[in-house]
């Protein structure tokens, strides 16, 4: 949805509305239409923030509101995120507290967005692999690595 549209067809509603009182009322309209986009266009996106929060309050799938510059979009963020069969099973009732630099936790971050995933699932997914050790690059159980002691 582009917010140009929407403020383009409320200051139409103005003109057609301005019309009925002459020229004069429709000047003055148009100027009232242009001076009122910052607070319509604030207004709008304040009451779709408000919207997705509630629903977000009561579903389990999430909304995010996205904008990017005039267009503004609802995305609907994928809980199980990409790797499903990967998704943590089990009691998850186990807290632990983590002290990250900013710098990671906007990589953590950007990395759980990528997936659709929230930061909580990301990491414990993560984790997950790598003590089972499936992550790339990472020194884990494999079928062909050896492990133990031996005599020659």
């Amino acid at each position: 949805m582009l917010i140009s549209e929407l403020l383009e067809g409320i200051r139409g509603d103005l003109r057609t509305l301005a019309q009925l009182g002459g020229d004069e009322t429709l000047l003055v309209a148009e100027r009232l239409g242009a001076a009122l986009e910052p607070s319509i266009r604030s207004r709008f996106l304040d009451c779709l923030n408000q919207v997705v929060q509630e629903h977000n309050l009561h579903d389990a799938s999430p909304l995010t509101l996205n904008l990017e510059g005039d267009h503004v979009r609802l995305v609907r963020m994928v809980t199980g995120g990409v790797d499903d069969a990967t998704a943590p099973t089990g009691d998850l009732s186990a807290r632990i507290a983590l002290r990250l630099s900013d710098e990671l936790k906007e990589s953590i971050e950007s990395l759980a967005t990528d997936v659709g995933s929230s930061m909580n699932s990301w990491i414990v997914r993560t984790l997950e692999r790598s003590v089972r050790g499936d992550l790339p690059g990472t020194p884990g159980r494999s079928a062909r690595q050896l492990r133990g002691k031996g005599r020659a």
